[in-house]
């Protein structure tokens, strides 16, 4: 094999053993209890259960795609671990392709390096990195929906750096992943309709001719779109928050200076970037690298103004908080890696950001194992202990041993009203908290 091939599965390889084992340790935690009782009474997941959660949650729930998908993933078994890291490992791999504009390739070393890149820069700017890969109500909801986002994406990016004869099974295809994608979140459609729609008219422009894949694609994300935001379970979500006001009444009720902090959240996640920032603002002082294509610039800064736009959509949402910014950060911290990798045009600014990309990842990866490694036990025991207990017992479980971070979610059980949820789903009389250890 050659020696980029190596270089790739000396990344692959522990990446994805870390994401499978930290996905087998995780935790059932808040909103999994609920899709995890789902399953008590012996249903298994045939066509007949699909349809009933994806219909139910559409009319009378959260009518998100992820939504469906998380009670799927607390079935008993391998799936989530199996499903977990292969849409991990997904996501970072279209975002490298996104910000390269071409499909990545194992017999090339620089592809290597712009995949550990972009991941080392996107773990470290997204909020509660370690929640959205290993806890599965925000990973069914954000990362499988930003998996499908950018897999509907990536042909538009490809179609925009030179034209490609498409086979005609794409428009079908297409279609049925905008309609998947369009029905995965709220805030995020408006930036890749946009997007696909300004590409479609630039590569028409320029003299590709009308691809009916493209349009198809657009009409597919459109409709999945408009039957996501007109649910009737739009109207049950959170009691009906999201109905008690319009968009603008909420961003004017939210005042400026709480608007104002809303973006400035994106600003102060996208800061951990600054270590790869400084890195691309020395390699393009000390080499001058050659200019980018017009096209490679109008991807850079089409990634980032979707970022933007997405927070911008944000703001006349009912609820905000750090789980809403995955899209957001994970699109401007492609831009930034993107970027900077264009700025690194000798061997030692390109050995430079793979020793600096490598170290945090692995930091983070580290972390991750000690704590999930740690937590998960203590998660098998709180399960066992409440399927064994006797009806109308009072259970005492343990605390986790870890606290709220970047890379876990931190102790549930410090809720009443979760416990008090979860003794009544299982009969019991009360559920409580062992004290803190001094």
């Amino acid at each position: 094999m050659k020696k980029a091939t190596w270089l790739w599965l000396a990344i692959l390889i522990p990446l994805g053993i870390v994401i499978a084992l930290c996905s087998y340790w995780e935790p059932v935690m808040r909103d999994g209890w609920g899709h995890l009782h789902f399953y008590r009474e012996g249903r298994t997941l045939d066509v007949a259960t699909l349809w009933e959660l994806a219909a139910g949650a559409w009319r009378y729930e959260n009518p998100r795609l992820g939504q469906t998908v998380t009670t799927i993933l607390h079935h008993d078994g391998p799936l989530h671990v199996i499903v977990t890291t292969t849409v991990a490992l997904g996501v970072f791999t279209l975002l490298t392709t996104m910000a390269l504009g071409r499909w990545l390739s194992l017999r090339r070393g620089e592809d290597a390096l712009a995949f550990v890149t972009v991941t080392a820069i996107v773990a470290w700017c997204v909020p509660q990195f370690g929640p959205m890969l290993f806890y599965r109500p925000f990973f069914a909801n954000y990362v499988v929906g930003l998996f499908l986002q950018l897999l509907w994406l990536v042909p538009f990016r490809l179609q925009l750096v030179e034209p490609r004869a498409w086979r005609v099974w794409w428009s079908p295809l297409l279609f049925a992943l905008g309609l998947a994608a369009g029905m995965c979140n709220e805030h995020v459609g408006p930036a890749f309709i946009g997007a696909g729609a300004l590409v479609t008219g630039y590569c028409v422009k320029r003299g590709d001719g009308v691809k009916p894949w493209m349009l198809l694609g657009l009409v597919g994300l459109i409709v999945g779109y408009a039957l996501l935001m007109l649910a009737p379970g739009q109207t049950a979500r959170y009691g009906g928050l999201a109905q008690q006001a319009g968009a603008l009444e909420r961003i004017l009720d939210r005042g400026i200076a709480a608007n104002v902090r809303v973006l400035g959240a994106l600003g102060l996640h996208l800061m951990w970037a600054l270590p790869w920032l400084v890195l691309g603002v020395v390699g393009r002082r000390v080499t001058s690298p050659a200019p980018l294509s017009a096209t490679t610039r109008l991807a850079f800064f089409g990634l980032a103004a979707m970022g933007l736009l997405t927070t911008l959509v944000l703001l006349g949402s009912p609820k905000i908080g750090p789980r809403l910014y995955l899209h957001s950060v994970s699109l401007l911290a492609c831009a930034l890696a993107a970027g900077v990798l264009a700025q690194l045009a000798t061997a030692r600014l390109r050995l430079a950001c793979a020793v600096l990309s490598s170290a945090m990842l692995a930091y983070i990866a580290i972390r991750c194992v000690a704590i999930y490694s740690a937590v998960g036990p203590v998660g098998q025991a709180r399960i066992a202990a409440i399927r064994g207990a006797a009806p109308g017992a009072t259970l005492v479980v343990p605390r986790y041993p870890a606290p709220k971070s970047h890379y876990f979610l931190g102790e549930d059980f410090e809720a009443p009203n979760l416990r008090a949820a979860i003794a009544g789903d299982y009969g019991l009389t009360a559920i409580e908290l062992a004290p803190a250890v001094p």
